[in-house]
């Protein structure tokens, strides 16, 4: 794997050390006494509407100070002591942000276990929330406070233009019918927010990846809708247990239409 790979790219051992660190960051539910915040955030309410929520089941994963905000690592698992069902949809919010929604995704049968990783952007101190959707119906919300040290949403857009739009996955040579594979995608792209001058001083217009499709020979496993709120060149990891073996197809579309696609093939042992 390239230096620039090892960037985008957390491994196992990374993600445990990222968990782990309580001093950077752990991951932890929010106690239900102090997860609050969301019932003053417009979009947060909106997307809830009057449905029963749950404060309890949900794993965040974040550094407790950002010290860029304009690449925040983000961890979501879902507590299978708490939540029995699988997580069928999932909502990220940076209240604070210009654009309070981060991310959402859709996860087909076969992301039996809620475990993503991607990386955001911060304008300030703030808590992040995250809404899921599991299949009995039920809702549940967590939340975790970051302070932001440099703000991320104002960063200018760095990027070489013969790089954008490049693909990079990793995933297991093989599979087990059944058991949970970690998938690794990470598309260039430099998220242009529409906020940060360039360097001659001018604000250049928005232009991010809006769409990331995942699917198994034609079934889908992952549909994110990705809002200026994701840090550049996203990144995404989940798991999946393939039920069947088959062409695993990856799509990155642009705000202009413009996309990419990757395809991996699916071995069952």
């Amino acid at each position: 794997m390239t230096e620039p790979d090892k960037a985008y790219f957390m491994t196992r051992r990374a993600v445990l050390r990222f968990a782990l660190a309580g001093a950077s960051g752990a991951l932890l539910a929010s106690p239900p006494a102090r997860a609050q915040t969301w019932r003053q955030v417009a979009a947060v309410r909106n997307h809830i509407g009057d449905a029963t929520v749950l404060t309890g089941g949900l794993l965040i994963g974040l550094p407790l100070v950002a010290e860029d905000g304009s690449a925040v690592p983000l961890e979501i698992k879902s507590d299978k002591r708490l939540i029995a069902a699988p997580i069928r949809h999932l909502e990220i919010f940076a209240p604070r942000n210009p654009t309070p929604e981060v991310a959402a995704f859709d996860f087909g049968p076969e992301v039996a276990t809620l475990n993503i990783a991607t990386r955001i952007r911060l304008s300030e101190s703030q808590t992040v929330i995250v809404v899921a959707h599991g299949s009995d119906g039920r809702i549940f919300i967590a939340e975790r406070e970051v302070r932001v040290t440099t703000s991320g949403c104002i960063a200018p857009a760095q990027s070489d233009r013969s790089e954008e739009m490049k693909a990079r996955v990793r995933m297991p040579r093989s599979w087990q019918a059944g058991a949970s594979g970690e998938v690794l995608t990470m598309i260039s792209h430099p998220m242009a927010t529409g906020l940060a001058k360039d360097a001659q001083g001018n604000t250049p217009p928005q232009r991010i990846i809006e769409t990331f499709e995942a699917t198994l020979d034609g079934r889908p496993l992952v549909k994110a809708r990705y809002h200026r709120s994701l840090a550049v060149n996203p990144y995404l990891r989940f798991d999946v247990a393939p039920q069947r073996g088959g062409d695993m197809r990856f799509k990155w579309t642009e705000d202009t239409g413009r996309s990419t696609e990757h395809k991996e093939i699916v071995r069952l042992d």
